[in-house]
C-alpha cells in the first residue's frame, strides 16, 4: 500500500502540475477558434510540457490500475485539486475563494474516508 501511495503521489504531482502548465500555455496562444493556428499550439513549449506531464498521468495511472481497484486509485488522485488551486493561485494568479478551499477540503475528506476502506 506504501509504495501505491507514493505512486499517486507522484502521478497527481506530475497531473496537477501539467494541468496548470498546459493552461498556462493556453492562455499564452490565446483563445482557440475554428481555423486557429494549429502549429502555434504544438509549439508552444508550455502546452508541449503540459502535454508531457499529463502523458506521464496517464502511463503512471495505467501502472497502478493494473495492481489496484479503480475504486480505490481514482479517488486518492483527488490530490489534484490540491496541486491545481496552490499552483493556478501561485503561477497564474487565479483568485481561489475560501468557497472553493472547503469544496477541496470536502473532497480530500471524501478521499480519506474512501482510503479507510
Amino acid at each position: 500500500m506504501a509504495t501505491t501511495l507514493l505512486w499517486v503521489a507522484i502521478a497527481s504531482l506530475l497531473g496537477g502540475v501539467g494541468h496548470v502548465i498546459l493552461a498556462k500555455g493556453m492562455k499564452v496562444v490565446g483563445a482557440a477558434a475554428i481555423g486557429s493556428p494549429l502549429a502555434r499550439t504544438l509549439s508552444n513549449p508550455w502546452v508541449l510540457l503540459g502535454v508531457a506531464l499529463q502523458a506521464a498521468f496517464f502511463f503512471i495511472y495505467m501502472a497502478l490500475l493494473s495492481r489496484e481497484d479503480v475504486s480505490k486509485v481514482l479517488p486518492l488522485t483527488t490530490l489534484n485539486y490540491i496541486i491545481v488551486a496552490l499552483l493556478a493561485q501561485l503561477m497564474l494568479a487565479e483568485a481561489v475563494t475560501p468557497l472553493r478551499w472547503t469544496g477541496i477540503g470536502f473532497i480530500v475528506l471524501g478521499v480519506f474516508l474512501v482510503s479507510r476502506t
